[in-house]
């Protein structure tokens, strides 16, 4: 059972390893140049952290099944996945809002649309106030506050004729809501550590302690097998958090809206 959950867990830890970085470290997603490329980026993003967030609850779930070997009964609390639903929901939501106004401005520096600047910065900016108002941002007042920001401030701009006036003027609206986003991945402004970081943090010590407590049960001819998967384990872990906590991803995409062409 360990051998293969130990295989499922490389595999996992893969895709955690590679997304992580593009979500926390900035390291394997480059600040995109042009608006078009912001726009997919964050398309390319919102799908890679689904496949991240999924990730993360594959080994929190494993964590579940070994332990629920150890218990008398079960129960539905045992079984919570480490991301809830409502949390998934409220990223999802959010970052639709920043591919609608990526979107948006992709349109809006379109040659020959200036005309109807107004009407598509009115239609925006009351999409994301009522994305801002969802119940889903129930547990993110913060990121609430913050898309509802970014809607007021493009409602404002319904009369401007320049779509770079308009992201100039938003500029710090978008930063708001990226830096929202960025503590649900990692924040430890409140002096502890949480977010989707902390709870992969916390599977990889779930998983070494696994083979911590096998290897003390283990006879003296398996040890060394034992010891060399404890091992591997670490080199994972060490490789996944290997760089610091930053903000890079993030600040790099509110560089790349500051640069717009």
């Amino acid at each position: 059972m360990l051998l293969s959950l130990e295989r499922r867990f490389a595999d996992v830890s893969v895709t955690l390893l590679v997304v992580l970085a593009a979500l926390i470290y900035g390291c394997a997603a480059p600040a995109p140049k042009g608006i078009a490329d912001w726009h997919d980026a964050v398309l390319a993003v919102r799908e890679q952290s689904g496949t991240t967030f999924r990730g993360v609850n594959d080994l929190v779930r494993e964590a579940q099944l070994n332990r629920a070997a150890n218990l008398p009964n079960l129960k539905e609390p045992d079984f919570q996945p480490g991301l809830d639903a409502q949390s998934v929901a409220t990223w999802n939501r959010a970052f639709d809002s920043l591919a609608d106004y990526s979107s948006a401005l992709s349109t809006l520096l379109a040659p020959g649309l200036a005309s109807g600047v107004g009407d598509s910065t009115k239609q925006l900016a009351e999409s994301i106030a009522t994305s801002a108002k969802s119940d889903v941002f129930t547990q993110r007042p913060g990121l609430a506050s913050a898309l509802g920001k970014l809607g007021e401030k493009l409602a404002s701009l319904a009369a401007e004729q320049s779509a770079r006036s308009i992201m100039a003027q938003t500029d710090n609206a978008v930063r708001d809501v990226l830096d929202q986003m960025a503590r649900m991945i990692y924040d430890d402004s409140g002096g502890t550590q949480s977010g989707v970081y902390q709870i992969l943090h916390a599977s990889w010590i779930v998983k070494s302690d696994e083979v911590r407590v096998e290897f003390l049960r283990a006879p003296p001819t398996e040890k060394r097998n034992v010891a060399g998967r404890y091992a591997t384990i670490l080199e994972q872990r060490d490789a996944s958090e290997a760089a610091q906590p930053g903000r890079r991803w993030f600040d790099g995409y509110s560089s790349s809206h500051r640069q717009h062409p």
